[in-house]
């Protein structure tokens, strides 16, 4: 539709564009049957998951939940029904990850046995493992993207709009 008004507009360039981005994602698209179920999904395919979820839906915000295991930090609790997934989510809008959260393990052996199994030392945050020792409630966090969560509300073509002091690799102090 885009496209189309572009070219109805005589904006060829912009046109030009869009078939590029048409082309990509359907470039894209026929690499998805060959991803395989504990593969991270790519900021491609999330993009591509919000344009098939906003022309499907009618909706520009998505959850996605139970990312594999092995793709998590240790001490995200794993499915309670299949340890392959974990207690896990992010919040997407318009194909942009804004939140990303899980159920934290809550005990000390599983976190301690967690960690063993992914390489992971415990030494320098070991008074953070043995606090879970006094007993602790299953309990979750997240993330929020706010800089992130602002750019898409206000349409802005770039995250770093919306800081008013952004860092990259160029600029690390104001």
């Amino acid at each position: 539709e885009e496209q189309a008004a572009a070219a109805a507009a005589g904006d060829e360039e912009r046109a030009k564009e869009m078939d590029k981005i048409i082309a990509d994602a359907k470039a894209h698209l026929a690499t998805v049957p060959t991803h395989a179920d504990d593969e991270d999904i790519s900021t491609k395919d999330e993009k591509l998951l919000g344009a098939v979820i906003g022309r499907l839906k009618q909706t520009d915000f998505y959850v996605i939940d139970k990312f594999p295991s092995c793709l998590r930090p240790f001490y995200t609790m794993p499915d309670p029904d299949d340890k392959k997934w974990s207690n896990s989510y992010d919040i997407f809008i318009r194909g942009e990850e804004v939140t990303s959260g899980a159920q934290r393990i809550h005990d000390p052996q599983m976190l301690v046995d967690n960690a063993n199994a992914k390489g992971v030392d415990l030494t320098p945050i070991q008074t953070y493992v043995d606090s879970f020792k006094y007993g602790a409630f299953p309990h979750a966090g997240g993330g929020v993207g706010l800089e992130r969560v602002v750019m898409l509300f206000l349409g802005l073509p770039n995250i770093r709009k919306t800081s008013m002091f952004p860092r990259d690799p160029k600029r690390l102090t104001p």
